[in-house]
């Protein structure tokens, strides 16, 4: 693969990707509108060891914080439009979760530590960039749950919470990531753009990332009235002063977990 051996033609490994991505594209529209039933060209990339990096209108990539978030009523229509535990699994870790899109592939039961006896879930990286090494679980444990019991129920299961046969890592890719979020966006009837970019699952983490601000926000807005009280001027003295770092996380948790359950229409788990 790669050249024309009766022309002695050669094709370099970035057209081949590039007809990769466009074949695989045609496959996935075909796939949505259930023309087809499988796209034959998928996982190819992990073969070949091909990358992809989705662009913005301006050329950088989607991974730059040019993409905007998604609203809560964006999370709300994803989730309402997943049918099956696979879907939701997918909404879950991209936007409760904040994962980035080649973590949602990878992502194997082993990383899952669920809460017992009051202990709050996390996710575990053995190593990430630009993040923590433990994602707290606030929401979405027992859709997560259900996904590890599914899987598990269907027999010589790998681990791997989206699993691929296809693919020799196990796996699906982060290409798969971003056509099954393309899928589910246009299930939710989402609006092909949105502040001038078309969805992606970024869009997802930069929810995630919204949300925890707001969260910030919201208490530093509660503690205020404390301060007034007490005759300080600033909320954000009397929070770091006065509040334990166990006390500031409860809080911080709690409102993260309220801004999840409205997005997602539910109640936290």
């Amino acid at each position: 693969m790669g050249s024309d051996r009766s022309t002695g033609w050669q094709v370099g490994p970035q057209t081949m990707r590039r007809v990769h991505e466009a074949v695989e594209a045609w496959y996935a529209h075909l796939v949505r509108r259930k023309r087809v039933t499988v796209n034959p060209v998928s996982g190819l990339e992990e073969e070949y060891r091909w990358s992809r990096q989705t662009e913005n209108e301006d050329g950088s990539s989607a991974d730059t914080p040019t993409n905007p978030a998604l609203s809560a009523a964006h999370v709300q229509a994803l989730s309402r439009a997943a049918e099956t535990t696979a879907e939701r699994m997918l909404v879950i870790a991209l936007c409760a979760w904040g994962l980035r899109s080649g973590e949602v592939a990878t992502l194997h039961r082993s990383q899952l530590v669920f809460g017992e006896d009051g202990d709050l879930p996390y996710v575990a990286f053995d190593e990430r960039k630009n993040g923590p090494g433990e994602v707290s679980v606030l929401f979405g444990q027992d859709v997560a749950i259900s996904r590890c019991r599914e899987l598990a129920e269907q027999g010589d299961w790998n681990g791997y919470l989206f699993p691929s046969q296809r693919s020799n890592s196990g796996h699906i890719s982060r290409r798969t990531v971003l056509n099954r979020f393309d899928t589910l966006a246009e299930q939710a009837n989402l609006d092909e753009r949105i502040e001038g970019h078309k969805p992606v699952p970024q869009m997802g983490r930069r929810f995630w990332y919204d949300a925890y601000t707001a969260t910030h926000e919201q208490i530093l807005d509660e503690v205020g009235e404390i301060a007034a009280e007490q005759g300080s001027s600033s909320a954000s003295v009397v929070l770091d002063n006065y509040l334990s770092a166990e006390r500031r996380r409860k809080l911080r948790r709690e409102s993260m977990r309220k801004q999840l359950a409205t997005a997602f229409d539910g109640d936290p788990s």
